[in-house]
């Protein structure tokens, strides 16, 4: 009999070896259950209707369904069901377990098991041919009949075993963590044989962990898994340390992409799923805290089960969950008008005041491609007071420099803030998921707390039960944080207690990556633009009118297309082939609408949706007319026909209407452009096409990598060039060419009498996949800094080289208009587009992204999770944008100083947003003026029971009065995005840089 051995070399092996036995006791007695099913079909059915369907038997280690098939499964269960009686089902797809017609636990790969209530004899299941949890190890994707459905049965737990694997599971990994840490050449995995890595050089506490863990393993072996047990626990009680300087606060989350790899109607069932997993999970785990954002969700699963909706109810009043997040879904930041972006909120917010009973306090966007610099103030006027994320720690070439902070918003306002720093939004309770952001806290000096979401994600069903039981055990032990489950807002109450100690960060937070969402898709771009502008005109109209009709409808779903993997175009064929007819029929009948509102007796009149004067040409009459047009207002079109500005002329390939002049090259460029008689300083032929082999590296639909902005080449085809005449007033050169292997495209440069803007239209027959084509205006306006539109109000961005921070931007989002300009922003050029979003900004340059055609998700590195072969769809091309394309957008002027209605915020609302032609009564406009300041800038009017709101917001940086006349009979008051407030006005409105301002216009 030999003494103890010192070689702790040997030892993990050992306990290795010892976990894997435990693992392989904990599940026993497995008996195969019979399962009936239907047959899989597309179309979705209810528990009740699904009874109703013929059902077979189905065998085991099966494949079934196209891609988001339903089918609906019954089980007759044992008799001996008893306390200790799981259910498991092994399939690649989810199903969501039904019992007593309830829905009762939701199955997916990271959650295999559910323990049954006692006496239950049947379960039904509704299974989804879908990929699930797919960031779990398991997650081996549809086979090519479909998922793979290995089977159900009725097992039984070893609770025995099952707390004695995770007693040594937790130390053994924190033993290896440390061992890796403690010497990386030492390889992460273990070898059976050959020379054991030696322990001389390491801490002491790695060689006690080693040498506990080796006494429980004795005591296994010895004496059985309770003495087992007992050892543990002595080891963790000698362990635990006192004091940790660092505590890591758990929040159960299972971030849930609405739409993405799978249509809307899957993401509901996701809700249903996820909501069931975590109330079960919540029974077996008393200290198990959950945080769910997104209203549109908790609609959802109160639509498709209500009796689990309102069990989600319940766990919310025990504090067990928390229905938090301020916005309706988590949307993008960047591509919404500002409206838009604040309807979020306020829909976000009144779900949640349904919900809860209360405003929530923190806007939850852990994945969203950046956050626009106006935000603060949308959620400071909205009731929100904290902003949580992970996203920025993906920035590729400058890291994110704070994890608590102070974010101010460009106008001032605050928000506290805090970024998990090194984890993504799906984290798995591995030691390295809470150590790497516990190092990696900034303001662990100042706050030991960091807030950690922890789940599985998409469809994961968010924390599993394994997870729960390694946060009872790893807190406080050796190198680790305190560990406590907890609620977001909780979090920040406290972390709000050190308010004055954190960092500032000023203005917007732009990731590095993603740039390629500005573009993608842009057909489903244009429709969201077309369903904005016709809210804008529909509320408009119902201001204008004190008539009512039902806009919340249409507003859930532009609010629901702002969700993050919508509106950038990353989503799969599902997603668009399905919703962006509905967008367009949402804005078709907000427009009608509108039209029926203002129709009746009465006079040929046109209607203002603008409350800024509006001068164009009006077509479609017996003749053009030029109208000059009060704000919100309708006036019969005698009452407002102007003279007939100077006409256009066009003398070869010069086209001048004495406000503007350009000329075109025989190569079909613009070569010189000029604005009342100032000339613009080009640095090359300006409406050039450039187009540009696009192969990212990684998330083709998302990126435009730096390196596709080095290998573009101009379109140097011969074009034809041809001139343009619709009738005196408008008047332009067309230049058609053929584009890449493939393309044609027909640009076409306008003037109108009477405006200065240089119209430019894009006819794209678009053909080139995998490629992007952007459309040049190069300049020496090259000042520090550019401007760019964001939802509400701009921000400067440097586009000269400066560093990183500047290399790092090579593609930026903005929001309708962006400018570049000499330094004092007194002489420029800005660009108003109608519904594109992405440029390239470099040294006066401007390089607008027209299309780009990446590969389609699902066609990409994710078909494992949507295999095009399993697709029901009809889907002509696998790469985006490929087909027709019409492009609008126009190029002017830009000076700060220039009137209200020649602002480039004005002229992108304005220009592509005609006034509503009717036969019935004028309408008087209640604004007689706005004057003073000319960048507070009006951006949409919004009807009230008793009046409407003006919203206006400062677009220049620019502090100011301005002077609000109203017809008489009406009153003003300030009031906030969320109309919380309302304090009378009299005299001149003050506002500040940036600020977004809410006035209330009501009858007296």
């Amino acid at each position: 009999m030999l003494p103890n051995h010192h070689l702790p070399q040997l030892s993990a092996s050992r306990i290795e070896s010892v976990v894997m036995r435990l693992n392989a006791a904990v599940w026993i007695n497995r008996q195969l259950v019979e399962v009936e099913a239907s047959r899989p079909q597309a179309q979705q059915l209810s528990l009740a209707e699904g009874q109703q369907l013929k059902r077979s038997k189905v065998k085991a280690c099966s494949f079934w369904g196209k891609l988001f098939d339903q089918r609906w499964c019954r089980v007759t269960l044992p008799e001996a069901v008893d306390e200790n009686t799981w259910l498991e089902w092994l399939d690649q797809g989810e199903a969501t377990l039904y019992i007593d017609d309830k829905a009762y636990f939701g199955f997916n790969v990271a959650h295999r098991r559910c323990r049954l209530p006692e006496g239950t004899k049947v379960v039904w299941l509704q299974s989804s041919c879908i990929q699930s949890a797919i960031w779990h190890p398991e997650a081996n994707g549809m086979d090519a009949a479909g998922s793979y459905f290995e089977g159900a049965f009725v097992v039984r737990r070893d609770d025995v075993a099952w707390n004695a694997y995770h007693d040594l599971k937790c130390l053994f990994d924190l033993a290896m963590d440390q061992r890796h840490r403690e010497n990386p050449q030492v390889p992460t995995t273990l070898n059976c044989a050959g020379l054991q890595a030696p322990v001389d050089k390491y801490t002491p506490v790695y060689r006690r962990m080693l040498r506990g863990m080796e006494d429980a393993a004795n005591a296994l072996d010895q004496k059985g898994i309770q003495a087992m047990r007992r050892s543990l626990a002595k080891l963790y009680q000698e362990l635990k340390m006192d004091k940790t300087f660092s505590k890591c606060i758990l929040t159960g989350h299972a971030h849930l992409d609405l739409v993405w790899i799978w249509p809307e109607r899957m993401g509901e069932l996701k809700a249903v799923n996820i909501f069931a997993t975590v109330d079960r999970l919540m029974e077996e785990y008393p200290e198990y805290r959950f945080a769910y954002s997104q209203p549109a969700s908790y609609e959802a699963v109160a639509k498709r089960e209500p009796e689990l909706f309102d069990r989600v109810k319940g766990r919310i009043e025990s504090g067990k969950w928390q229905a938090t997040g301020a916005m309706y879904v988590e949307s993008d930041t960047m591509i919404a008008c500002g409206e838009a972006l604040a309807r979020s909120f306020t829909l976000g917010q009144k779900g949640f005041e349904a919900i809860n009973g209360a405003l929530s306090k923190l806007t939850w966007l852990p994945d969203v491609f950046g956050y626009s610099a106006c935000l603060p103030q949308i959620m400071k006027q909205t009731g929100v007071e904290y902003f949580f994320t992970t996203k920025m720690t993906w920035n590729a070439i400058n890291r994110f420099p704070y994890s608590s902070f102070i974010w101010r918003g460009n106008d001032g306002s605050e928000i506290l803030a805090h970024v998990t720093q090194d984890s993504g939004y799906v984290t798995h309770m591995e030691i390295d998921n809470i150590k790497a952001p516990m190092h990696a806290n900034q303001q662990a000096d100042v706050h030991e707390e960091y807030l950690l979401p922890t789940g599985y994600g998409d469809g994961g069903g968010g924390p599993t039960d394994g997870m729960l039981e390694r946060a009872r055990r790893l807190g406080s032990l050796p190198g680790m944080p305190e560990i406590e489950w907890d609620q977001p807002e909780s979090f920040f109450e406290r972390l709000n207690t050190v308010r004055n100690a954190l960092p500032v960060h000023q203005g917007e937070c732009y990731l590095e990556f993603h740039r390629g969402t500005f573009t993608t898709h842009g057909n489903l771009k244009a429709s969201f633009r077309g369903l904005e502008r016709a809210m804008q005109v529909a509320e408009a109209v119902a201001a204008a009118t004190s008539k009512t009709w039902n806009m919340e409808d249409s507003w859930k779903r532009l609010v629901f297309a702002q969700f993050h993997d919508y509106i950038p175009g990353s989503s799969v064929w599902d997603v668009y082939m399905e919703d962006l007819p509905v967008l367009d029929r949402h804005a078709a009948t907000q427009l009608d609408e509108a039209k029926k509102a203002l129709a009746g007796k009465g006079e040929d009149c046109l209607f203002n949706p603008h409350a800024v004067e509006v001068s164009k040409w009006i077509d479609g009459l017996d003749a053009s007319a030029y109208v000059s047009l009060p704000p919100l207002s309708g006036s019969s079109i005698e009452s407002v026909i102007q003279d007939v500005p100077e006409s256009v002329e066009v003398k070869g390939r010069k086209v001048s209407n004495g406000l503007a002049e350009f000329r075109v090259n025989a190569s079909g460029w613009i070569d010189q452009l000029s604005w009342e008689g100032v000339e613009v300083p080009l640095s090359g032929p300006a409406g050039q096409l450039m187009l540009y082999p696009d192969h990212a590296a990684n998330f083709e639909a998302w990126d435009i990598d730096r390196h596709v902005l080095s290998i573009g080449e101009v379109c140097k085809a011969k074009a034809t060039l041809t001139c343009v005449e619709e009738g005196a007033h408008r008047a332009g050169i067309a230049v058609t060419r053929k584009i890449g292997e493939f393309s044609e495209a027909t640009v076409t440069f306008m003037l109108e009498a009477g405006s200065p803007l240089v119209q430019v239209t894009v006819d794209l027959d678009w053909q080139e996949p995998e490629s992007l084509l952007k459309l040049i205006f190069p300049t020496k306006y090259a000042a520090t800094n550019a401007r760019f539109g964001i939802p509400y109000g701009s921000v400067l961005r440097k586009q000269v080289p400066d560093g990183l921070q500047a290399e790092a931007q090579w593609e930026v989002p903005f929001s309708r208009y962006l400018a570049v300009f000499d330094e004092g922003e007194r002489e420029g050029l800005f660009l108003a587009t109608e519904d594109k979003y992405g440029a390239t900004v470099r040294e006066g340059s401007v390089g607008l992204s027209l299309v780009r055609s990446p590969r389609v998700t699902g066609y990409d590195a994710h078909n494992f999770a949507w295999p095009p072969h399993l697709t029901r769809l009809k889907i002509d091309s696998p790469y985006s944008d490929i087909g027709q394309h019409q492009i609008k957008l126009a190029i002017g002027r830009y000076d700060a100083e220039l009137p209200r209605e020649r602002q480039p915020a004005s002229v992108a609302e304005t220009l592509f947003t005609d006034p509503i032609a009717y036969t019935g009564k004028a309408i008087a406009p209640v604004i007689e003026s706005i004057s003073g300041c000319e960048t507070l800038v009006p951006h949409w009017v919004k009807p009230t029971d008793s009046g409407y709101v003006l919203r206006l917001h400062e677009v220049a940086g620019r502090r100011g009065l301005v002077e609000l006349k109203l017809q008489q009979g009406w009153s003003a008051a300030r009031t906030d995005i969320g109309e919380s407030m309302s304090t009378p006005l009299s005299g001149k409105l003050a506002f500040s840089p940036y600020e977004v301002v809410s006035v209330l216009i009501q009858k007296i």
